[in-house]
């Protein structure tokens, strides 16, 4: 009886103790929920499924945990209930529909065709047909590996939003101490409630962080496509440039072996024929270079496209975009660039995110920790004893003079570079421009006048030939010349269609090279 009685004293203890304690947790967080700030409520409005979900479970498992609990209290700390929401919309990751949504909204509106996710068959059939400049932009958007590792960045940086909204673990400690005349045991709970004072730093950090995230993502895929525009061009022009130079070796060849019979019938000279021959020598490097060149044009072109192994062997009926008779009206290129630009919007949102984190760091120099809980202590000989417990961390050793530094110079570093950024992006739409209307009045002249001359030069040469007042030699040496303007043209209307290509891509906003990248080596320039 006596063991059975001592039972009940016991239970009657711990009923006591579970009872205090819930009183206590109960009246600690229902005082927290009224200092929690407002605009942690907009979180649960902003939960993906996946998060009401959960909100709904773990509401579900709050009734019934509540449900234990005297009506007294639970009438009078319904606000538990909104605290225990909050916190866990706060501490879920954004879905991928999510992040991806104002991404592919932005690049629909940007590039006027919406995103394709990778789709095997869709490259298949893309890849079944002749390619042109559109259809392998689509490819490239639909198969490069690089635009998934783009959009995984919005992943990651939608984990760092979850992990900014949440408040950590609840630490629980439990001590038990052993004496000749009975046990004491202590049982602290408490959670660390910084995170709430420094949640709208980390908050902010962490949704820049996200934004410019997502402007890098349409950023790269703008400069895929820009690319992929570029590099199609350039394989074009470098298969136009295997005619011209094949054109250009025949005719060193006729002239080679022309001279090589006159050599045979004592009617030229040794200078004569070396020279011919020197020239044939000169076209065959001409045209193997030119032949590499399409193969390495075209290998940088399957890398853009992600290709490999049989969808290699594509083939492209392209040519050439001709040259407008009008030249492009470029004269509000770098207002527009400035104003569309993705990398700006990245600069700006890291140095937000810096900024904000400074501003947590200098917070934690002065309050590392701040925890709120319940302490309960008790033993076999008494009741136990319930109490608010408080955790402090004092600064007094470690102000974190390293991490608010780092946080400083990351601060500098990121208003660094948006100054070289909006420097560098007015100097590229400058430049840009130049390059589009110096390439345009070059390909004109070389159409409307080098090369009209230069087949009159032929077409007279070959009657003055056929009239047995010219050699053979100046019809060549004609035909030569024309295939030479040839090549100039062909060469002016490529550095055409890549300038407008980087006109385009700063329109949309991205920038393919910086000024400084493109900057001659003092080599190139002394040599």
């Amino acid at each position: 009886m006596a063991t059975v009685s001592r039972l009940s004293r016991v239970r009657h203890s711990v009923m006591g103790t579970v009872s205090s304690l819930s009183r206590v947790v109960i009246g600690t967080v229902s005082r927290l929920c009224h200092v929690v700030p407002l605009w942690l409520i907009a979180v649960m409005g902003a939960a993906s499924s996946r998060s009401r979900v959960v909100i709904g479970t773990v509401s579900r498992l709050s009734r019934v945990v509540i449900g234990t609990v005297p009506r007294s209290f639970r009438d009078r700390d319904s606000s538990t209930h909104a605290l225990l929401f909050i916190v866990c919309a706060a501490s879920c990751v954004p879905s991928t529909s999510q992040l991806r949504q104002p991404v592919d909204a932005e690049l629909a509106r940007r590039i006027g065709a919406p995103l394709v996710s990778r789709d095997p068959k869709l490259v298949q059939a893309l890849l079944a047909e002749p390619l042109d400049s559109e259809r392998a932009v689509r490819i490239a958007l639909a198969n490069n590996a690089r635009v998934a590792a783009a959009f995984d960045e919005l992943g990651i940086a939608g984990g760092e939003l979850a992990s900014a909204l949440s408040l950590g673990p609840l630490h629980v400690d439990g001590q038990l101490r052993a004496a000749p005349e009975g046990h004491e045991y202590e049982l602290e709970v408490v959670q660390n409630v910084l995170g709430v004072i420094a949640m709208p730093r980390r908050r902010a950090a962490a949704r820049a962080d996200l934004a410019a995230a997502r402007a890098n993502a349409i950023a790269s895929v703008l400069r895929l496509a820009a690319h992929v525009e570029i590099a199609f061009d350039d394989l074009i022009a470098a298969e136009h440039e295997v005619e011209l130079r094949r054109t250009a070796f025949d005719a060193a060849d006729a002239a080679a072996t022309v001279r090589e019979r006159m050599y045979a019938a004592g009617n030229t000279t040794d200078l004569a024929q070396a020279r011919d021959r020197d020239a044939r020598e000169q076209a065959r490097l001409d045209l193997g270079r030119a032949e590499a060149a399409v193969e390495t044009r075209r290998e940088a072109l399957d890398a853009l496209l992600g290709l490999s192994g049989d969808q290699t062997k594509w083939t492209s009926g392209a040519t050439l975009p001709l040259v407008p008779e009008t030249a492009p009206s470029l004269d509000d290129l770098e207002t527009a660039a400035v104003a569309a630009s993705l990398d700006l919007t990245s600069g700006r949102a890291r140095a937000e995110a810096a900024a904000n984190r400074l501003g947590a760091e200098n917070l934690r120099a002065f309050l590392p920790e701040l925890g709120l809980g319940v302490s309960v202590i008790w033993d076999s000989r008494s009741s136990a004893a319930v109490g608010p417990a408080i955790r402090l961390g004092i600064p007094l050793f470690d102000q974190r003079s390293g991490d608010r530094a780092r946080a400083r110079a990351e601060q500098q570093r990121t208003d660094h570079e948006l100054i070289a950024i909006a420097v560098e992006l007015r100097a590229g739409a400058r430049a840009a421009r130049v390059a589009a209307l110096a390439a345009y009045a070059e390909a004109r002249h070389l159409r409307d006048i080098v090369l009209p001359l230069r087949q009159q030069i032929v077409d007279e040469t070959l009657l003055h030939y056929n009239a047995m007042d010219a050699d053979p030699f100046q019809l060549i040496a004609a035909r030569r010349d024309l295939a030479e303007a040839g090549h100039q043209y062909l060469d002016a209307v490529r550095r055409y269609a890549n300038a407008m290509a980087e006109v385009t891509a700063l329109r949309r906003g991205v920038q393919l090279d910086p000024v400084s990248a493109r900057a001659p080596r003092a080599s190139e320039v002394t040599h």
